[in-house]
């Protein structure tokens, strides 16, 4: 009795089982050819992929082997997924799943990189779909207005927080750390950091109802941007123009968190430069002793983040690069510069770098224009303040610098 018992239990448990494993259905994404007779990256689109999903697997669809070293995921609501494993794959292989997930999720891009094997082939991306899933559908955008500069102040406005989130170039050149209730605070930039033609905000940890946002250039005149704006947390806005012919000395802002279990949340401003402020005769190198901040990324607390730190778009000619922490210090493992044309730039060290004491330079060769830069840190624990307080605090800010 008890083993027929057993057994029916069995059968119940590989039931469910296989029940919730054709409840994912795989499904192509779309497919790109790669040229893997040398080592090299491809951004894969599938942003036109109907539905969400819960993981992803990549697939070799051509004839010859493709060795992946790293596959990154890109969501639309501009959160990242980094696989930094060797995925070596022959003809028809399939690799196994890439950031399962309990959550249906719309992706926007895969990026891969690979080392050479021989001749080309072609990538695809296929992923794992709910029913549920799969009846998704990406919003068109905004739900209520735009937040822009030309929106009428007093008009209640909202961010694109659904809609696809964009590489654009963008640099991250401040941010603050908010609490509960209603409150008031002031994002420092100063001159010479930048002359920026357009900004938006990225909110992390927690839901931001945002009551005004004004940006005060160095000249003194002030500009309104928004009004009564709902962030989403782990949301960007949509770009916001400002002035590109002026310094910003500070970006204020008054904001209402909400107040639940994520505690604080982090508010961080990223611009597009002006035309040719980061050209080799750009106004950049007027400032700053010719160093101009290419890009700045926040630094985890465990293991080694690999960070992809979007540079600003430039017309290349960089031949030394700095890493500056702010906040709290670092450990920086790795430093590789990716190039629109020719090969990548890779620095290696284990080296504390503490804010104030930048670390560098780092010199090259002149070359075409920076793609990206690839980082390997993490934020150092402060032992000073005990086992507990191990992840408390703010983390590293960590920027990259460049010189022409």
């Amino acid at each position: 009795m008890f083993r027929r018992i057993l057994l029916a239990g069995f059968a119940m448990m590989a039931a469910g089982i296989l029940s919730v494993a054709q409840a994912q259905d795989l499904v192509g994404m779309a497919s790109q050819p790669i040229d893997t007779s040398k080592d090299g990256t491809a951004t894969i689109d599938v942003s036109k992929a109907p539905g969400g999903f819960r993981a992803i697997r990549v697939k070799n669809k051509g004839s010859t082997p493709i060795d992946l070293q790293r596959v990154q995921i890109i969501y639309s609501d501009g959160s990242v997924h980094n696989e930094d494993r060797q995925i070596d794959m022959r003809k028809g292989e399939r690799s196994r799943e890439i950031a399962p997930s309990g959550a249906d999720k719309f992706i926007d891009k895969v990026n891969v990189t690979w080392k050479a094997s021989q001749g080309t082939g072609t990538l695809q991306v296929l992923g794992l779909q709910t029913r549920e899933g799969r009846r998704l559908e990406r919003p068109k955008g905004p739900a209520t207005g735009d937040l822009s500069a030309e929106a009428d102040p007093g008009t209640p406005v909202a961010t694109n927080g659904k809609g696809p989130i964009t590489d654009g170039n963008d640099v991250m050149f401040g941010y603050q750390n908010v609490g509960f209730g209603i409150d008031r605070d002031v994002i420092k930039v100063g001159g010479e950091i930048g002359k920026f033609d357009r900004l938006r905000l990225r909110v992390l940890g927690n839901d931001v109802h945002l009551n005004s946002l004004k940006v005060v250039y160095m000249d003194g005149t002030e500009q309104d941007l928004a009004v009564d704006a709902d962030i989403r947390a782990n949301t960007r806005t949509s770009w916001l123009d400002v002035q590109g012919d002026k310094f910003i000395r500070e970006i204020q802002m008054s904001y209402r968190s909400k107040p639940n279990f994520k505690g604080q949340a982090r508010i961080e401003v990223t611009g597009q430069y002006a035309d040719g402020w980061l050209g080799p005769n750009g106004d950049g190198k007027k400032y700053n002793a010719g160093w101009v901040l290419l890009g700045a990324q926040t630094a985890g607390f465990t293991g080694f983040d690999k960070d992809t730190i979007t540079v600003g778009k430039n017309e290349g000619g960089f031949t030394k690069l700095r890493v500056v922490a702010k906040d709290r210090a670092i450990t920086l493992k790795e430093v590789r510069v990716v190039f629109l044309n020719g090969p990548d730039e890779v620095f290696t060290m284990r080296e504390r770098v503490d804010p104030g004491n930048p670390y560098g330079p780092l010199e090259f060769k002149a070359r075409s224009a920076i793609k990206e830069i690839q980082a390997k840190y993490r934020s150092r624990f402060d032992l000073a303040k005990g086992l507990k307080n191990l992840f408390e605090g703010t983390p590293a800010v960590v920027e990259v610098w460049g010189q022409h």
